[in-house]
């Protein structure tokens, strides 16, 4: 299905269920599709379920070039409105919990919160991280950076994204997580290299109602390394 939200097509899929209805958010770089084994989980348990693609993704309109982190979260609060969906229990994957955190604290459209292998938080950086970066903005003022710097995600996007996706990696929401009040459920995978769980026991001393459920042997993608445990997890929380 597709509906038009602020003059941005939005590609998305809906079951019509009993309760209040689940949102499943995908994580940067993925679609709605990532989110499917999930989506047909909530179906199977007879609950509405919804997915999207954020802008850009999947089947969605790239955005302008200027946004960041809010203008995601704001869209999809209004395509949560366009599509008659007030409340919803959030399930956010990455990126897609930096837009659920939003949702949460700005916007009160969480009935529950869901935050699986979450970014959002300011990493620690070593001093290892320091000298590159310092190195790569010499480099890059001499005019002797290669082209190619930067991570794999970046350098996979089109100029028009490249500046969303600075923005997005540089806007930290640790300020954030005092003004979620709906309950919270956190999911990990203790390998995950990309949002380490360090990341994950914030999350969890700094939103009040909230609980962390960490699976052995599972990385950055845990719903999917630990579908049965994940489909347990969240069936019992929503």
């Amino acid at each position: 299905m597709e509906i038009t939200v602020s003059g941005i097509k939005i590609s998305y899929e809906r079951y019509y269920g009993d309760g209040v209805p689940v949102l499943l958010l995908h994580g940067w770089g993925a679609s709605g599709k990532a989110m499917r084994g999930l989506f047909e989980f909530v179906k199977s348990l007879g609950r509405s379920a919804i997915t999207m693609d954020f802008p850009y993704f999947g089947g969605s309109d790239a955005p302008p070039s200027e946004w960041g982190v809010y203008d995601y979260a704001r869209i999809t609060y209004e395509f949560m409105k366009e599509t008659g969906v007030g409340k919803a229990v959030i399930v956010g994957h990455s990126f897609g919990g930096r837009i659920g955190i939003l949702l949460a604290s700005d916007y009160g459209a969480a009935e529950k919160l869901v935050l699986i292998d979450s970014a959002g938080l300011k990493p620690r950086r070593g001093i290892r991280y320091r000298l590159k970066v310092a190195s790569y903005k010499l480099k890059k003022k001499f005019g002797l950076q290669k082209s190619g710097a930067g991570s794999a995600d970046y350098n996979a996007l089109p100029d028009g994204m490249k500046p969303v996706f600075v923005r997005v990696v540089n806007t930290h929401l640790d300020k954030k997580l005092k003004d979620i009040t709906a309950p919270t459920l956190i999911i990990w995978g203790k390998n995950d290299k990309d949002t380490p769980m360090y990341m994950a026991k914030k999350f969890e001393r700094k939103i009040k109602d909230s609980g962390l459920v960490a699976l052995d042997n599972a990385g950055h993608f845990s719903y999917a390394d630990r579908f049965a445990e994940t489909c347990a997890i969240l069936g019992a929380f929503i």
